[in-house]
């Protein structure tokens, strides 16, 4: 697929956040097979951040996620309130989900990582080692009180939007999940899931089935992500001791900025996927600095301008 470097429908376009982005339809593409692809290496990504050598992220390490994520903004927030869900955004009717990963996540993706690196541990060795994980898993993804477009947050388990997505938009039939493809932007690298009824399985047949993916699979209840690049900056470096892993600090002039990857779900949805309203009780997050949001100022505001702005409505 990758021998020749080359690249099948890749799409660039300006998104609705007034940002650019390349789409790479049907596949998702290793970070390290998008190095060696000739048309990655003529765009700023790879000029600025891929092309870059000895990245000391910890791999692979493989999060197994419960929980996902809708962010919406002051202007779309009412509107699922009042819907009382959500609905397909756009030409392509998808509703977008980020994955929620937390500390306990953080902690079991540490564990399964040292038990691929160390099987035969002793118990003494296990009881020594210190957490690392959490010194490198510092990217956006990571982070939920930060948003780079949104200040409001809806939080669902999978298992409950895949049932209400099953008995709502698929007759009682179970979702379909395809390989939609890949998204570049600045210093992201985006793996897109895309979830539809089986009743559009002819409309989708050109998008691969998620089992086709080296990087997203799910099991019926969980997402497992294949992680490549977890950091922000990459101020730490990974130590192997023995049976054991630690971390380094590493000097600033060593220090380096680079790509982070995430997973995004993408849900047909023709109309409104509906929950019960005591389940749509949405959370604040901050903006990020230094993203530029093609919107006006009223749709950006601080945490506590968010926290008012929830307040105004009745729960």
């Amino acid at each position: 697929m990758y021998a020749n470097k080359q690249l099948v429908n890749m799409i660039k376009t300006i998104n609705s956040r007034g940002s650019e982005e390349i789409l790479l339809q049907q596949q998702h593409i290793s970070i390290d097979h998008l190095k060696q692809t000739d048309e990655i290496q003529e765009e700023d990504i790879y000029k600025i951040y891929l092309s870059k050598k000895d990245i000391p992220d910890p791999t692979p390490v493989e999060f197994h996620i419960t929980e996902v994520a809708h962010a919406t903004n002051k202007t779309g927030l009412p509107q699922i309130l009042n819907s009382e869900g959500f609905k397909g955004l756009d030409k392509d009717s998808f509703s977008w989900w980020s994955l929620k990963i937390n500390e306990a996540d953080i902690r079991a993706t540490e564990e399964r990582f040292l038990e691929s690196l160390f099987p035969e541990r002793t118990e003494e060795e296990r009881s020594a080692q210190q957490p690392f994980l959490s010194n490198f898993t510092t990217s956006p993804a990571f982070n939920n009180e930060i948003s780079h477009y949104s200040n409001f947050c809806f939080t669902l388990l999978l298992t409950e939007l895949m049932e209400a997505y099953k008995k709502q938009m698929c007759e009682g039939e179970e979702p379909v999940l395809r390989v939609y493809g890949t998204k570049l932007f600045n210093k992201l690298i985006e793996y897109v899931v895309l979830v539809h009824s089986p009743q559009n399985n002819e409309k989708f047949s050109k998008y691969p089935l998620l089992t086709s993916s080296p990087l997203v699979s799910y099991d019926g209840n969980q997402i497992i992500w294949r992680a490549q690049a977890i950091c922000r900056n990459h101020e730490y470096q990974q130590v192997i001791n023995g049976n054991q892993a630690f971390f380094r600090k590493l000097e600033i002039k060593d220090s380096k900025y680079y790509v982070w990857d995430q997973v995004s779900l993408a849900f047909h949805v023709k109309d409104v996927l509906t929950f019960p309203k005591e389940r749509l009780k949405p959370s604040t997050c901050e903006i990020f600095t230094k993203t530029k949001l093609k919107c006006s100022n009223e749709e950006k505001l601080s945490r506590e301008e968010a926290e008012e702005y929830l307040k105004t409505f009745q729960w």
